[in-house]
């Protein structure tokens, strides 16, 4: 696990400043703690920031071919680079080391750009061919589920690429101008989607592409589509439910291969619980758990849960109470994200990652589950709204109006009751998009259109989100359009963007086997009502529970959906009332042109009355006012 970053002079060839790219590998330092290695040629420098894993003594990068013409860096893990070491060997190759890295290099020079392909991981990575014929050019690529980050910027003829924003940003020909329809579609997502970042002039390389860069320009494209492998076979399910056992345990398997102590986040759900109890079938000595839970509503403390599973599994277990102060996390937070980042379990997923760190270096987590194998209960919404559907307009009214007459505080339990009600019954017969969007919790169009002082020309999100889906059948049943949305849209840029970001702040490098390529495209093909073939939530995840019965004390636990829960409701009405308000009152708010300051105070206002739950709103301009405040 690693940082890299460079800059490529792909129009001119003009020398690169060092001391630049210098700058731009201590900006990752904590992503690389152990040591950093660059190369220069002409027109070029790249570097890597190393966090040893593998190979710990010989798999020092950059690392190159026989005769020193191609070039790498990688930041991630090849799990399969010890079968394509002995391919390579068989090939005619030798190799210098046992590092994983080291067979780019070599697989590139055998089957050019179309290597990557062969690779199965999580990685991004940057590849300077001066071969003769062949170069001088860079190659740039990320793997298929967007595990890994790659941020770029095509700027005065030169490509200036980076893990993160903060390294890129350091080139001073890359200008800070904010992208309004970034910060658009962050107001909705809670995060800022790819291919966009937060400023106009840096882009997000797309999950499952490669982009090139030479005299001829810069320009990316696809080596992979998750859509490709959507709804292809039918397959019976005692057939289904061997072949994802064995899946299972090749995924995690693969994944313990390191030479630095490993061990495994543990919430007590399914997910990571189904992970650790493979990892103590393959591991003889006790697994090392971590957990976190918060003081507060036991909606929010998973710890019960993560102890039951932990005893059962016999695993060296590590719980974390938190007390967070949220005033103080937040900036910390902000500055590892390097964009606006309003998904409010960066900071429990932040605070275990560092209380890993004094034991582990490397963790497996559940992370992908919901995704791989149907876990949302959004998904049960979609079928619950199509039969809504059937039902007359009429009655829409009817529950609206018995709702509105309950009356109450909506952070109370009969509050919370009525807004679950009327956001469903308010989004049944919306589309499949806007029904999506009416669950994520971030702002609508609407609502933005009303604290923004000046409305920016810019694309709804809405749109943004259907441009996804092209080339999908129409004929799906909308809870699967819901879960192609949540792999293309919400795992790289939310999940898999915090636990990158999180785990890469404590120097820890995290790796989830719910994600494993070949789980991921198995059960892609799988027609959904396999996955989810109830009503109800138990029928959630329904492959993977049969799957692993024998593992997990499903006698004691009902596995519901626990993850990491944080009381943000409850914070902004109790111990950070008084910053939030410092933070987003009306000579704050003005300063930056961009809201309504009037607008916010009373969305403010409305909050702490109790009349409406805009926590996550209130979250999302409040990261925004911070990271405005320290990058603009």
């Amino acid at each position: 696990m690693c940082g890299i970053c460079g800059i490529y002079e792909h129009r001119t060839g003009a020398p690169v400043d060092r001391a630049r790219v210098k700058r731009m590998s201590d900006a990752l330092t904590h992503r690389g703690p152990d040591d950093e290695g660059f190369f220069f040629g002409p027109g070029v420098g790249i570097a890597n920031r190393r966090l040893s894993i593998i190979d710990v003594a010989g798999g020092r990068q950059p690392l190159a071919n026989e005769d020193g013409t191609v070039q790498v860096v990688l930041n991630g893990e090849i799990y399969n680079f010890q079968a394509l070491q002995r391919e390579l060997e068989a090939r005619g190759h030798t190799l210098r080391t046992r590092s994983d890295t080291e067979v780019l290099v070599h697989l590139y020079e055998d089957f050019g750009d179309d290597f990557v392909a062969r690779l199965d991981g999580m990685f991004a990575f940057a590849l300077y061919d001066s071969r003769p014929g062949r170069g001088p050019r860079l190659l740039v690529g990320r793997d298929r589920l967007g595990k890994k980050p790659l941020y770029y910027a095509d700027v005065e003829g030169a490509l200036v690429f980076g893990s993160e924003l903060k390294s890129v940003l350091l080139d001073p020909r890359v200008p800070r101008e904010l992208d309004p329809q970034a910060l658009h579609h962050y107001l909705t997502l809670l995060m800022v989607p790819t291919p966009f970042s937060i400023f106009r002039a840096v882009r997000k390389l797309s999950p499952g592409h490669v982009l090139v860069a030479d005299r001829a320009g810069v320009r990316a494209r696809p080596y992979w589509r998750y859509l490709d492998h959507v709804d292809t076979r039918e397959v019976p399910e005692e057939e289904v439910l061997r072949e994802v056992r064995r899946l299972l345990f090749a995924a995690v398997e693969k994944r313990l291969i390191a030479e630095v102590p490993l061990g495994a986040f543990l919430s007590g759900g399914l997910d990571s619980s189904t992970v650790v109890a493979v990892m103590s079938r393959l591991k003889r000595e006790p697994v090392r758990t971590f957990s976190i839970g918060f003081e507060g509503p036991a909606t929010h403390n998973e710890l019960p849960h993560a102890e039951l599973v932990a005893r059962q599994l016999g695993t060296d277990h590590h719980a974390i109470v938190s007390r967070p102060d949220i005033v103080e996390l937040i900036p910390e937070i902000i500055t590892y994200a390097d964009e606006p980042f309003a998904i409010s379990s960066a900071i429990p997923t932040f605070l275990i990652a560092k209380a890993a760190r004094e034991k582990v270096t490397v963790v497996l987590t559940g992370d992908g589950g919901d995704e791989t194998f149907g876990g949302y209960g959004g998904y049960l919404y979609e079928r619950w709204a199509r039969a809504w559907r059937v039902l007359p307009r009429s009655l829409d009214r009817v529950v609206t109006a018995g709702m509105g007459l309950l009356g109450g505080r909506v952070d109370g339990p009969l509050g919370r009751s009525r807004s679950r009600v009327s956001r469903f019954v308010s989004t049944s017969r919306q589309d499949v998009v806007s029904r999506r969007l009416g669950w994520v919790g971030g702002l609508d169009e609407r609502a933005k259109a009303s604290l923004y002082a000046r409305f920016p020309a810019v694309e709804s999100t809405e749109s943004f989100l259907w441009s996804q889906l092209q080339g999908l059948e129409r004929t799906l049943p909308p809870e699967r359009f819901a879960n192609v949305l949540d792999t293309l849209v919400w795992l790289p840029d939310e999940m898999l963007t915090k636990v990158d970001r999180m785990t890469m702040a404590a120097s820890v490098e995290a790796r989830c086997p719910l994600l494993d390529l070949s789980l991921v495209e198995y059960l892609a093909g799988l027609p959904f009502r396999q996955k989810i073939p109830g009503w109800t939530e138990r029928s959630l995840k329904h492959l993977l529970r049969r799957a692993v019965a024998d593992l997990l004390p499903f006698d004691r636990l009902k596995f519901r959906k626990w993850g990491f829960n944080v009381p943000l409701d409850l914070w902004f009405r109790t111990g950070a009332r008084s910053y939030l308000e410092s933070k987003l009152n009306a000579e704050r708010v003005k300063r930056h042109g961009i809201f309504d300051p009037k607008e916010v105070e009373a969305l403010v206002a409305r909050h702490m009355a109790g009349g409406v739950n805009a926590a996550n709103h209130l979250y999302a301009l409040l990261v925004f006012d911070l990271w405005a405040e320290v990058t603009l």
